[in-house]
């Protein structure tokens, strides 16, 4: 069945059944990877994909369902198991949909219809660089290409009705570097909404250079150290930290940010943003997944907390209007709040100039376990890291086999300058993080 029919069916079928307010979200994508392996395809996969999700409100409760299928038979079996689910659903805030807002427009270079036969030659030609690039690069690990494109629609009976396009490009490339028994990887990719933005030859030399540039690493004595995030780690550790701005997780004690609003919990030198018109990031959109308008909110500003991040429900239960946060997983997945395109916003002093002004400082590069090493609750972490060691103003040697240690919360207190090498490094399945590089005052570093 047309899917606009099949909208308007199900939503007839659901008032006789007695549904009060009914909304659907759809969403259909194309997808094309390629994965390289001595120059030959070692991997080839091309997907689509479409799905409809039905919510709907029964007595006072919601219900969700979901189908692949758009037959007649499949409104039926939409409206039984959106009324099951209702009726075994508690909830503590009288559900509702939104009707519609003021949407800006989404400014996006999108450009993902790239012919299949270049991006497989793209692909080789960054492993055949990589393996050009040094002696000591060894091999080449992983080398693919991602595309993607989609649509969404969202539709209600109070109204709405909404709908966009996206598209992405991810180039990944990890490379192994070898001397003597010496073995250390290097990895860089690029995640952008135009293809054309992609450059294969710099991606090949910051894995190589970081191979390399490893080679010889080991541990430090213990103790604490002045410490540069590198960009791509400092935006790990704040998608990692992410939630503690929800207004979903403050209300369920999931947050130490409560009642902080209006408060200065951070450096003078840390503004956070949420921005959904990033150009050239995938996440970035005009509209939530409820429907509710997107728009650019500071988190922090300057250290003072300004705002959390709410989805329809959470923001009813503060009195406060949705802040366009809502977002799901996927078609099949509840409606949660996360950001859209996280980033902590750059200063002006450039990478390399800081560097030389250190006296003795650690560059992490790298963080891992996190996901058993971090406790988003109390801010707590403990991961292990690599990066490099800095003396009197030069890095001296690659460090390995060291563990550092602090609190999050704690961490923004002690930022003493934000870079200017902001990238958006770090996608996730729901919105993307993005840091430049930043120097903490001290953390605690566990080594030899």
């Amino acid at each position: 069945m047309e899917l606009n029919k099949f909208i308007d069916e199900l939503f007839k079928r659901g008032k006789e059944e007695g549904f009060s307010d009914m909304e659907v979200y759809y969403i259909d994508s194309d997808s094309f990877e390629v994965n390289i392996y001595n120059q030959e395809v070692d991997k080839y996969n091309v997907n689509k994909n479409k799905g409809l999700s039905l919510r709907a409100i029964y007595e006072g409760r919601i219900g969700y369902a979901y189908t692949e299928k758009f037959d007649e038979e499949d409104i039926e079996f939409l409206i039984k198991n959106a009324k099951n689910n209702a009726l075994e659903t508690q909830t503590d805030v009288i559900p509702e949909f939104y009707s519609g807002g003021q949407y800006r427009e989404l400014e996006m270079d999108i450009n993902v219809d790239i012919d299949t036969k270049k991006k497989i030659e793209d692909a080789m030609y960054m492993e055949r660089r990589a393996k050009e690039y040094d002696s000591r690069i060894d091999s080449v690990n992983y080398c693919l290409i991602d595309t993607g494109k989609g649509r969404r629609k969202i539709v209600n009976t109070r109204g709405l009705n909404l709908e966009e396009e996206s598209g992405v490009s991810v180039a990944y490339i990890a490379v192994v570097a070898k001397d003597k028994d010496d073995v250390k990887s290097g990895s860089s990719f690029k995640v952008t909404s135009n293809y054309n933005n992609i450059d294969f030859e710099k991606l090949v030399k910051e894995a190589c250079d970081e191979a390399i540039n490893s080679l010889g690493a080991e541990s430090i004595p213990s103790g604490k150290y002045k410490v540069i995030l590198r960009r791509d780690a400092a935006a790990t550790l704040l998608a990692t930290f992410s939630s503690i701005f929800s207004g979903d997780a403050v209300q369920k004690g999931f947050s130490l940010l409560k009642g902080k609003i209006g408060k200065k919990i951070a450096s003078d030198k840390i503004t956070i943003l949420d921005d959904p018109f990033l150009k050239d990031a995938p996440s970035s959109c005009s509209f939530d997944d409820e429907g509710v308008e997107t728009y650019t909110k500071e988190v922090i500003k300057d250290g003072v907390l300004k705002t959390y991040l709410y989805d329809i429900k959470s923001a009813k239960k503060d009195g406060v209007k949705s802040t366009g946060n809502g977002f799901k997983a996927s078609y099949k997945s509840p409606v949660v709040v996360s950001p859209t395109n996280m980033y902590i916003v750059k200063g002006t002093l450039d990478y390399e100039e800081a560097i030389k002004r250190q006296e003795r400082a650690i560059i992490i590069t790298s963080l891992q376990g996190l996901h058993s090493g971090a406790n988003p609750v109390s801010g707590d972490f403990s991961l292990a890291a690599e990066g490099y060691l800095v003396e009197n103003g030069s890095i001296t040697k690659p460090v390995e086999q060291i563990t550092i240690a602090g609190n999050f919360y704690k961490l923004l207190e002690d930022v003493e300058e934000v870079l200017s090498d902001f990238e958006l490094a770090l996608p996730s399945g729901m919105g993307s993080y993005g840091s430049p590089s930043i120097i903490i005052k001290e953390l605690n570093v566990s080594g030899k």
